[in-house]
């Protein structure tokens, strides 16, 4: 079976600084600093054209679920400001799931503001569903506390710039 979670949220600063940040080549380290709770090793690689994260998450919480992945880049589309994320090996897929994949779209709100709409896609058995289903909602929350923390990020740059 096949399942979508959409979330949207509002965050205090323009698409394109936000964009910014997600494409950046040291994206999985700032996200790592920026959320509070996450202590994390990344490590990646270029492979052919696309970029690969190996994630190792410490957090006690995530590390129990979903210990080590790796995951590719696989759309990085500047003009709709959208990056597709698929998970390659490890975490969810060693979990029972066949596809995992990740999207950040961010929209265009209003000068100082836009909306990050994270799309979570996997596909799994409905024998394994309930068991796994329950764990997204931890990367749910991450994905939210990201754009918060980017958001405040991009203030603070913005502050210091302007001092």
């Amino acid at each position: 079976m096949r399942y979508e979670f959409i979330n949207e949220f509002e965050v205090d600063a323009s698409a394109d600084d936000v964009w910014a940040i997600y494409t950046a080549p040291n994206f999985p380290a700032l996200a790592a600093q920026l959320l509070v709770y996450s202590k994390a090793r990344i490590l990646w690689k270029v492979m052919a054209a696309a970029l690969v994260l190996f994630s190792v998450l410490c957090s006690s919480q995530v590390r129990s679920v979903v210990p080590m992945y790796k995951e590719k880049i696989v759309t990085v589309d500047h003009e709709k400001k959208l990056k597709e994320i698929q998970m390659m090996e490890g975490g969810y897929l060693e979990m029972g799931c066949t596809f995992c994949m990740l999207s950040f779209e961010i929209l265009a709100k209003e000068r100082i503001s836009c909306i990050i709409k994270t799309v979570t896609k996997y596909e799994i058995s409905d024998d394994l569903t309930t068991g796994v289903s329950a764990h997204f909602h931890t990367t749910f929350d991450t994905w939210v506390a990201l754009g918060q923390e980017v958001s405040k990020h991009i203030a603070k740059k913005n502050a210091t710039a302007n001092s």
